[in-house]
């Protein structure tokens, strides 16, 4: 595509040169190319006002993309970055990082459960006058969390007299975990990773 507008450029521009250098006034080179008519000389401009347009933003373009081929690049090497963090977390530690993650966003009171025992609750936390509780699952891309995690929450919600209930993921959700979570009032989260 590159080769063939270039191509056009260059027809183009030799199109609007050919006459200067033969002497020729355009119209009669037009004529002679079969171009007759009152808009002969219109079209003409046209090519050359579109030639122009392709020669001059040719460089704004070139630049465009390769700033969008560098800003590709870096978002690929943050991202590789996160994933491999994120993703060599311990359930445990993953944990931890959800709880980091919820006083950044203004929680309060937060800690992590007793790592057996915790009745499907693994951070708690409060959100203004909140209490919520919150379930970790630290899973591969590919591998969803289904709707035991979602019955779990529910029922810690109740144990620990939380109002809202949470699960953080770094994978997605099946289907049946998503309409049970509706249901029940259950916040899905999925971690970036």
């Amino acid at each position: 595509m590159k080769k063939l507008i270039h191509t056009a450029a260059q027809v183009i521009l030799a199109l609007l040169i050919i006459p200067f250098v033969l002497e020729k006034p355009v119209h009669s080179l037009l004529e002679g190319a079969g171009m007759t008519g009152e808009y002969s000389y219109e079209i003409l401009l046209g090519f050359t006002a579109l030639a122009a347009f392709l020669i001059i933003d040719r460089r704004r373009i070139r630049a465009r993309r390769r700033r969008r081929r560098e800003a590709r690049a870096q978002w690929r090497e943050r991202e590789k970055l996160r994933n491999s963090y994120v993703l060599n977390l311990s359930p445990y530690e993953y944990e931890e990082y959800v709880a980091e993650k919820l006083r950044r966003e203004g929680f309060t009171d937060v800690d992590t459960t007793p790592k057996s025992g915790d009745f499907g609750a693994d951070v708690l936390a409060m959100d203004g006058e909140r209490r919520v509780c919150v379930q970790c699952k630290r899973y591969a891309p590919g591998h969803p969390v289904g709707v035991k995690a979602v019955q779990e929450i529910y029922s810690a919600k109740d144990y620990y007299g939380c109002d809202d209930a949470y699960i953080y993921t770094t994978s997605d959700y099946t289907k049946a975990a998503v309409d049970m979570a509706g249901e029940l009032g259950v916040i899905l989260v999925r971690t970036e990773i």
